[in-house]
């Protein structure tokens, strides 16, 4: 079977619909039906070791919810982890968004929606910072390393500070890159953009945002009866 590559449109509105619903929706209906299509739509893009990530850490979190919620002065961390575990299917449909599309797949598939371009940019740098964020902490540990400094748990602050200072100072530098990116690219012109990348809804787009939202209506339904 041909692995399937959803248009990022489809990813970006599960993961703003989806999370929003828990205040509408019994709690265990939706995690449940999120955790099942979110295992279905990686399984049609052929994420196999995602799934098998997914599976283990949710699981893993409802382990511990059902293992510490017989205790009072542990019942804090079963409803911590439950409440994280609600969490992993939408985290796992946008690692894939991160990590498997590249900014002009975002751009392109956003300006397809005829929204502002301001936030079309907005939302793109935002997906596509968070690999760079976590390929620089990895750098800040390595430089650590090399200068025998470790990260504590009997210093916090100071390991911290090893941490966030570095990385602000980072993130002042890659803005500055991005922007001017961004300008080569001409992100700022006023006629609207080509693209080398078409990101068009397909008939499989649809098909999985009408199932996705037929789940949605029917546990709206099934809460009211």
């Amino acid at each position: 079977m041909k692995a399937l590559k959803f248009n990022p449109v489809v990813l970006i509105l599960i993961n703003i619909i989806a999370p929003s619903m828990y205040i509408l929706i019994n709690g265990k209906y939706l995690m449940t039906y999120l955790l099942i299509f979110s295992v279905g739509m990686m399984f049609l893009m052929g994420r196999y070791k995602r799934i098998i990530a997914l599976l283990a850490v949710f699981f893993g979190m409802i382990g511990i919810h059902y293992l510490t919620m017989g205790s009072d002065k542990l019942k804090w961390i079963g409803l911590f982890f439950i409440i994280m575990a609600q969490s992993v299917p939408c985290f796992a449909l946008a690692s894939v968004l991160i990590s498997k599309y590249t900014s002009a797949e975002l751009l392109s598939a956003l300006e397809s929606l005829r929204i502002p371009r301001i936030l079309v940019v907005a939302v793109t740098i935002t997906i596509k910072y968070i690999p760079t964020f976590r390929r620089e902490f990895g750098y800040i540990k390595e430089s650590m390393r090399l200068r025998g400094i470790r990260f504590t748990m009997k210093k916090p602050l100071r390991s911290f500070r090893y941490f966030i200072v570095p990385q602000l100072f980072r993130c002042a530098a890659l803005a500055e890159e991005i922007t001017s990116a961004g300008l080569v690219k001409g992100i700022d012109a006023p006629c609207r953009r080509t693209s080398f990348y078409q990101e068009r809804m397909r008939w499989y787009d649809i098909a999985v945002m009408i199932i996705f939202m037929t789940g949605i209506i029917g546990g709206l339904v099934w809460k009211a009866t």
